[in-house]
């Protein structure tokens, strides 16, 4: 029995307030639960219809109309015509100025003319010059044309020269008795003075003996054998072999 006094002893009065509290709270459920309990219920009246009433008519709201489009703003006035503006005529001019604008006329005239003066002479000039080239250059294609007509004839002269002194030499040589002994390859050159019949004057000038005087005199010989020797029948060709040199060369 102490024991358990004393440890009742021991608790904290914490407990004992927490403990009481709890005991009162319960006691006052308690008591507000049974006055509740026996609280008068009023009565509840009731009506009682023979037809039921219409119901009452519910009035929706209006729709909400949609607000109208704004007014458009009006456009913005046109705007004043602007006058244009008339530029102040010019000043008349004066007699100073008028004397002065007709002088340079008259001298950018002047000009003109000047120069197209001078432009004919130069054109003039210019055709003088080409014409004088021209016939420049026709008188020298005249003088090449002539030149290599001059050439051509007189290349086509020496030919004929060149023959007619063959064939003179070849009848020459028929007509000369070679001496026995002259070896070939002997060469004798004379100078002739043919007249125009074809007869050789004396006497035949020796230009470069050959060495052999026997072979000499046979060639002499035979020159004066072979007159009238062959001439061209042109007068103008026979004064070429006027004076005619030779040489001949002895051929076995």
């Amino acid at each position: 029995m102490n024991r358990p006094l004393s440890a009742a002893r021991g608790v904290s009065p914490w407990a004992w307030v927490l403990a009481v509290s709890v005991h009162i709270l319960f006691v006052m459920v308690l008591v507000f639960g049974v006055a509740w309990q026996h609280q008068v219920v009023a009565p509840v009246e009731a009506e009682l219809w023979s037809e039921l009433p219409a119901p009452a008519t519910v009035t929706k709201p209006p729709m909400p109309q949609p607000a109208p489009p704004p007014a458009p703003a009006p456009p913005p006035p046109a705007p004043a015509p602007v006058k244009p503006v008339q530029p102040a005529p010019p000043p008349a001019p004066s007699a100073a100025d008028i004397a002065l604008k007709k002088k340079q006329e008259r001298e950018l005239e002047a000009k003109k003319q000047t120069q197209n003066r001078e432009r004919a002479v130069a054109d003039q000039i210019r055709q003088q010059r080409a014409e004088a080239l021209k016939e420049q250059q026709q008188e020298e294609a005249q003088r090449k044309k002539a030149a290599q007509l001059a050439k051509a004839a007189q290349d086509a002269k020496a030919a004929l020269i060149d023959r007619y002194k063959f064939a003179i030499i070849n009848k020459i040589r028929g007509n000369t008795e070679v001496p026995e002994g002259v070896p070939s390859g002997t060469t004798l050159e004379v100078d002739l003075t043919v007249l125009p019949t074809g007869e050789v004057m004396m006497p035949v000038k020796i230009v470069k003996s050959s060495g052999n005087a026997l072979y000499d005199q046979a060639v002499v010989r035979g020159i004066m054998r072979s007159q009238p020797l062959p001439l061209p029948a042109e007068p103008e060709l026979r004064r070429e072999f006027r004076t005619t040199h030779l040489q001949l060369k002895h051929e076995k």
